[in-house]
């Protein structure tokens, strides 16, 4: 039985925790196993098949196709976690607002997909042993120096053949109703990501800027409603003005960043090739609750905390330290224990 007590220290060196923390990110290889990798990517084609039926799935390529070109009627299937027409009214409102898309000799609109879905955790046992029971939380609490860590949410993200669609540059903590400093969160590929499919970009040492910025609608720059912060630089517009690393990564890697990271992703401009992912967040011991403005609400809540409180409640499961080492977390959260 591998012992997860010491997992952290085969996997981390010095050195790694030393760059996390100069540049905000960090990659690190062959940290899940092939049935690790196997297991989420059942999960993720769980949530492909039900995309149709979904409240809290989405797909991006083609909201943004419906946003600009100015249909009347917003289709979004059975999704309702996001207020669509108010994301349509605030766009329109911003005289910047532009497309982020990839250049592409061919008309492209509407062709691809970039679905997106959020709290698989709940319903998906396979994404439950990861975020649990793996590596990655005693890799993660380490990693930010913790004395115990908090499992916050997960979010699906694929990137079908011929999508031109970036995932705009943002920054995660604005999105999250936390406050507290020691946050990080896990990018899984599922798939390779290099630059034609969909790799992952970050601003190398924007964690240390000391600034907070309004988190963004995803398929544009335009700030959400009531976020106090200001606008994130245009980024993506002027390249040459940042330190941008772009990240290829093989399933079985994953990237971590921290919180205050700026990020974004390239468009899957393969003809053939899809590109899975998945990220889990963990929050460790100085984190707090925060009914942060603009930040988007999470689905299934079933235990909502007043701000200042630590993140004691069934809706973000303690995952580290375990009680044993070989005690298994995730059944303890089966779906049919769990409000949705």
């Amino acid at each position: 039985m591998v012992n997860l007590l010491n997992i952290s220290d085969e996997v981390l060196s010095s050195r790694d925790i030393a760059q996390f923390n100069q540049d905000g990110f960090l990659h690190l290889k062959d940290v899940l196993n092939p049935s690790e990798v196997h297991d989420l990517r059942q999960a993720v084609g769980a949530q492909l098949r039900n995309k149709s039926k979904t409240t809290t799935g989405y797909d991006f390529e083609s909201l943004a196709y419906q946003l600009w070109s100015d249909e009347d009627d917003i289709d979004s299937g059975e999704a309702m976690r996001f207020d669509l027409e108010l994301y349509r009214h605030i766009i329109k409102q911003d005289e910047t607002a532009r497309p982020i898309r990839e250049k592409s000799n061919h008309d492209l609109n509407g062709e691809g997909m970039f679905f997106y879905e959020a709290a698989g955790w709940r319903n998906h046992h396979e994404i439950r042993d990861v975020a649990f029971d793996s590596k990655l939380p005693p890799l993660c609490a380490k990693l930010l120096d913790t004395s115990y860590l908090n499992f916050w949410e997960d979010t699906t993200f694929v990137k079908g053949p011929n999508t031109p669609q970036k995932t705009t540059f943002h920054q995660d903590y604005t999105y999250f109703q936390i406050q507290g400093l020691k946050c990080c969160v896990v990018w899984i590929p599922l798939d390779k990501a290099s630059r034609k499919t969909g790799a992952m970009q970050y601003v190398r040492g924007s964690h240390l800027w000391g600034h907070t910025f309004a988190p963004n609608v995803f398929i544009a720059q335009t700030p959400l409603l009531d976020a106090p912060d200001p606008k994130l630089p245009d980024i993506e517009a002027n390249p040459d003005d940042y330190d941008i690393v772009t990240v290829e990564a093989e399933p079985g890697d994953v990237i971590i960043h921290h919180v205050l990271t700026i990020h974004g992703a390239k468009g899957n401009m393969s003809e053939d090739q899809i590109r899975r992912a998945i990220s889990f967040r963990y929050c460790g011991d100085d984190i707090r609750y925060f009914d942060r403005p603009g930040a988007i609400p999470q689905p299934y809540i079933s235990n909502p905390l007043p701000d200042g409180t630590p993140l004691y409640s069934r809706d973000y499961p303690l995952v580290w330290p375990k009680p044993a080492p070989e005690i298994k977390l995730a059944p303890l959260f089966r779906s049919d224990h769990i409000a949705i």
